[in-house]
């Protein structure tokens, strides 16, 4: 029995159920809001499914990339369930969720964008094999370069494209329906259970820089430390 977290965006999901089927599943729409509702939903779907915490062979959490917090609400669920049992731990990309459910049945390339912040999207490219790129967080300029370049017609999904009007107008792009902007449960829990597992937990998948580190020097002389210092204890992303 597999357990899968999702709190990547503005729609939580928690699944739950084995390579043959689907036991449990639940979608809250609750932006900035999964630390509420996470834990019980969890709750709800081992008892409605009679499994126990100690008995689940996995658990997975989508590690990224979208919100810093709910990536940190995920990541943190999965650790303090699985280390008291010893229960293996897997990420997985959220991009690839994405395509999966609609890549391989298309002839042209797919392209995920998904919200990173404003003006900024997470891009990734595929096709019916696989990614054709990595993910890459970009202005939208270079968005509508990078897309516009492509020799053929693109088909387009994910949240990045409901916030910004300009992608929606991109020449040859198609722009696929938004059900598709949030994997489909029986898909999240098929990928969860044929993840790469280990007693180690994955990192998030952080791209970019936090919101928060736009006003480092105000909040490092707030807590009485200099800018420098504040900065040394932080990864670059650029």
């Amino acid at each position: 029995m597999f357990l899968a977290l999702n709190c990547a965006e503005e729609r939580m999901q928690v699944v739950l159920g084995s390579p043959q089927q689907l036991l449990f599943s639940e979608e809250i729409l609750c932006p900035g809001q999964s630390i509420r509702h996470l834990h019980t939903s969890i709750e709800r779907g081992l008892r409605l499914a009679n499994v126990r915490v100690k008995d689940l062979a996995g658990i997975a959490c989508v590690r990224g990339p979208g919100s810093f917090t709910g990536l940190r609400i995920s990541h943190a669920s999965m650790y303090g369930l699985a280390r008291p049992f010893s229960i293996p731990m897997a990420g997985l990309e959220y991009p690839s969720l994405l395509a999966a459910q609609i890549a391989p049945l298309l002839p042209d390339e797919v392209w995920v964008l998904t919200h990173a912040r404003k003006a900024q999207v997470y891009v990734q490219g595929f096709d019916g094999r696989g990614p054709l790129t990595g993910i890459q967080p970009l202005p939208l300029s270079k968005v509508g370069d990078l897309l516009t370049s492509r020799s053929g017609a693109v088909h387009l999904l994910g949240s990045g494209l409901r916030r910004n009007q300009a992608l929606l107008d991109l020449p040859k792009a198609r722009i696929l329906p938004p059900c598709f902007d949030t994997p489909m449960p029986a898909l999240l829990l098929g990928l969860a259970c044929r993840a790469h597992y280990s007693v180690h937990p994955p990192h998030p998948l952080y791209l970019r820089k936090s919101d928060a580190e736009d006003n480092l020097e105000s909040i490092a002389r707030s807590r009485g430390i200099s800018p420098d210092e504040a900065r040394q204890n932080i990864f670059d992303f650029e």
